[in-house]
Parts: C-alpha cells; sequence; structure tokens
C-alpha cells in the first residue's frame, strides 16, 4: 500500500466567475426602483464623476482631435484598467480604506434592513445544498412560488403534464430538500404536510400525534375529541395532551420572516388603452438622471492634470459608464418583459382574472433570447399599473390546467371561479368538493376532485361539513 502524505499541489482549471462588473449589473437589474434610488445616491457618494442632473448650461466641451483619440483609448483601455482593479478588490478584499470611506461603508449598512425575506433565507440555504445547475433552476421556481406563510403554491400537476423533461420523482426530491430547510415546515403544501414535516424533523414521525394529524386533521381542527378517541381507541385526556402537544408546532413557519411594515410601491410600467390597442408606457419619472461631469472631462483633457489624476479620473469615468449602461439595459429588458407580457395577458385586461392566461418566465425568456434567471431577476419588486389596478409582474406568471379540448386554463382563474361558487352557495347546504368540481366543469373548466380540494386549501376555504350554518 502506497505511503499516504498531505501536500500543495498546484492544478490549472477553467471556472467561470462572475466579475464585480456582471455582479453590480445584476443587482441593479434585481433591485425593485427604491432600493435602485439607493444604489445611486452610493455610487455618486463613491464616484464624483457621477453627476445626478444635466449641467444647467448645457455646453459641448470643444476637444480637439487628439483629446478625442485620447477618450477612445481610455474607453478600450481604461475599462480593462478599473476590470483589473476591481478584480484585485474583490479577491484580496484588503484595501484599506480613509475615514470618510468608512463612514460611508457604515452609514450603508446601517441602511440596509437587518431582516432577510423568507425567499432571500431560502435561496441562502440553496447555495449550500450542493445541486446541479439544472436542480437548482428547478429549486429557485419552487422557492419563489413559497408564500409568505411559507406554504408552496404551485400547481405540479399542471407544470409536469406540459414539460415532460421533468420528471415527478425530480420535483419531489427537491421539494424535500427545500422542506430540510429553515424554518421547518417551510415548503409544504398544505397544513397536513407541514406539521408532519415539523414532527418528523423532532424525530416522531411514528408518534400519536403524527397519526393524529395524518387521519384526523380535519375532526382535530372541528375539536371532535370524542370521535378522535373512539377511532384512535385512546382516553380522551390523552387525545387533549395530544391536541396540546400538536398546538406548539407552527402552522405557518414563514410568517417570522414577514415584515410587518408599510410597502411603497411605484409602478415602473402603466398599460393603457389607445385606439383599440393596449399599449405600454414607461415610467422614467422614478429612474435619476445621470451624467459624466464635464468638468472631470476637462481635467483628463488637460495635459497639465498630473498622472495619478489622471489614472484616477479615467477609472472613475469608466466605471460611471458602466453604471449608466447598467441602468439603461435595466429599463430596456423591464420594458419589453411587459410588452411580452401585455401581448399574452390581453384578455386579462378586458375581461379581469378570468381572462387570464397561462404564462411561464421561460417562455418570455425564449421569445427575448435571454435567460430565465435573467427575466426573474428583472420581475423582482417590478410593478405594472393597468385599469384592473396595480400588479407585480410576477402576478401574471401563473401554470395551468390541460383541458380536453387541448386549451389551459390557468390556476389562477379556475381559483377565481372557484372561490365564486362557494360564495354563492347555500350555506345552510354547502357543495363537497364533488360538486364543486361538477359546478366548474359546467363553466367549462374540467379538474379532478382532488385539485379542487388542493385549491379550496390553498384559498383557505373550510371543507363542506365546517363551511355549514344552522
Amino acid at each position: 500500500m502506497p505511503a499516504q502524505s498531505l501536500g500543495l499541489v498546484q492544478q490549472q482549471r477553467m471556472e467561470q466567475s462572475l466579475t464585480p462588473q456582471m455582479l453590480q449589473s445584476l443587482k441593479i437589474l434585481q433591485a425593485p426602483i427604491l432600493d435602485l434610488q439607493l444604489m445611486v445616491r452610493t455610487e455618486m457618494d463613491q464616484n464624483p464623476t457621477l453627476e445626478r442632473e444635466a449641467p444647467e448650461v448645457e455646453e459641448s466641451v470643444d476637444f480637439d482631435e487628439a483629446a478625442r483619440e485620447e477618450l477612445r483609448e481610455e474607453r478600450e483601455l481604461g475599462e480593462l484598467t478599473e476590470l483589473a482593479e476591481w478584480d484585485r478588490e474583490f479577491r484580496n478584499n484588503r484595501e484599506v480604506r480613509s475615514s470618510n470611506d468608512e463612514e460611508r461603508h457604515q452609514f450603508m449598512m446601517d441602511s440596509i434592513s437587518g431582516s432577510a425575506s423568507l425567499q432571500e433565507h431560502l435561496l441562502e440555504q440553496l447555495s449550500l445544498a450542493g445541486l446541479s445547475d439544472r436542480e437548482r433552476g428547478i429549486a429557485e421556481v419552487l422557492i419563489g412560488s413559497i408564500d409568505d406563510d411559507g406554504y408552496l403554491q404551485l400547481d405540479l400537476d399542471g407544470i409536469i403534464g406540459v414539460t415532460p423533461e421533468f420528471p415527478e420523482e425530480l420535483f419531489e426530491r427537491i421539494i424535500a430538500i427545500i422542506q430540510g430547510f429553515d424554518p421547518i415546515g417551510v415548503g409544504a403544501r398544505s397544513l397536513k404536510e407541514c406539521l408532519l414535516i415539523q414532527l418528523r424533523h423532532e424525530g416522531r414521525s411514528d408518534s400519536q400525534e403524527a397519526s393524529l394529524v395524518e387521519n384526523h386533521l380535519d375532526k382535530l381542527g372541528a375539536h371532535q375529541y370524542e370521535q378522535i378517541a373512539s377511532a384512535m381507541r385512546l382516553p380522551l385526556e390523552k387525545i387533549n395532551e395530544l391536541a396540546r402537544s400538536i398546538a406548539k408546532l407552527d402552522p405557518k413557519p414563514g410568517r417570522n420572516f414577514t415584515a410587518e411594515q408599510t410597502e411603497y410601491v411605484i409602478p415602473e410600467i402603466s398599460v393603457e388603452k389607445q385606439n383599440g390597442k393596449w399599449i405600454v408606457i414607461q415610467n422614467k419619472s422614478p429612474y435619476p438622471r445621470l451624467f459624466i461631469s464635464p468638468r472631470y472631462l476637462q481635467l483628463l483633457k488637460d495635459k497639465t492634470t498630473a498622472t495619478e489624476t489622471r489614472k484616477y479620473i479615467r477609472e472613475k469615468i469608466a466605471k460611471s459608464k458602466f453604471f449608466i449602461r447598467s441602468i439603461d439595459q435595466r429599463q430596456d429588458t423591464i420594458y419589453r418583459i411587459a410588452c411580452e407580457i401585455v401581448n399574452v395577458q390581453e384578455e386579462f385586461l378586458e375581461k379581469g382574472i378570468s381572462g387570464l392566461k397561462p404564462l411561464t418566465m421561460k417562455q418570455v425568456a425564449e421569445i427575448l433570447e435571454v435567460h430565465e434567471t435573467t427575466i426573474s431577476r428583472a420581475c423582482n419588486g417590478k410593478y405594472m399599473s393597468t385599469p384592473r389596478g396595480v400588479f407585480e409582474f410576477k402576478y401574471f406568471f401563473t401554470t395551468g390546467v390541460a383541458q380536453a379540448d387541448g386549451t389551459i386554463i390557468s390556476n389562477a382563474a379556475i381559483k377565481s371561479a372557484l372561490a365564486d361558487i362557494v360564495r354563492n352557495e347555500n350555506k345552510k347546504k354547502p357543495l363537497s368538493d364533488q360538486k364543486i368540481g361538477d359546478a366548474l366543469a359546467e363553466q367549462g373548466i374540467h379538474i379532478a376532485r382532488r385539485t379542487v380540494a388542493k385549491y379550496r386549501e390553498q384559498l383557505k376555504i373550510l371543507p363542506a361539513r365546517l363551511r355549514r350554518q344552522t
């Protein structure tokens, strides 16, 4: 057997890594408009060549041909210099800040909200899960479909039906991974599953509490303890004890991550009907108008400016140009996505939620020839003002259920129809899930009884026997 030893081995390999420029561009694309405005203020504090408003006297600087040639070189070489500088700072992270830089940095850190959202908390854990790129993409979609209470609001049946390349076993395995994340119980598709996950985490999978949740949760919610005791063949006192134990579990594991504060929304897109056509209008008013400072351009042109100063100005101007270009690209991406959404969801604008059509980010990504994650980032925290109200972009992305005639109805439209049926039912004789399914079928919506039950639970509608009013 050869002897084993410890040592250092130098090895060459190719790998992809995000440069600081790319990271900044992604952050600009993903940030809601209010966060973007904060980013602009921070960048202006650190970069004197960046100005927010146009100069009062718009005079063109008279550059001679030599100066123009120099600026062309700066555009090509300056950005390479900037990238090298940023890469060193990014990798070494040993830059000594001045006292003013430290104050700005501390102010920025103090301005950041201390509590992460539930999705951010889950994505942080996802990065450590060791999944492949394909699996991670699916996991990100699933995490994006988890509501504030921590429940997975996604129609897997509809997704698997239209995307056969993703088998059900793969989805179930990734869901099981997410359900192992903190907070325990997150990613469940029902209250029963949520409670069972927590009991399993505590090592009580085979306990009497688990049996009660698995088989008699409806009776537990209705406080029918005597019927439970009879079915489980246990004393009533024991059932009360089990009920108290189950009550200590968290039925809404995601609620601790929900910020209880007023959310201010600035729609970046508005939709209006003009001459019989729906028009997408970009709201540019909240966007800051940024310019390169003419004063620093003049200093760069001046041959008497010190070499180190010229190098500093070159690097800062390159950063300013990239920052401005990233914001312009952000606006263009959001506008193009909004146009595709309106193109698909015209019936929603005309009729309301009943006209909402199934739409996936993958479809829009293929049309715009970008990656699906780009669409996801661009839709994060972006809002659209329509005659039907103000909606987040993500509202328009919904899966659907295939019908016998080949059409696909969005699950949002089905839920709306289901809620209307329950709202108008006879309260003394509420409809069972089967009868709700029959009523939906009369409207041309054909779904299985178990799908009716799933949608009813997602809408927080009680079973028929608990809805009965005397």
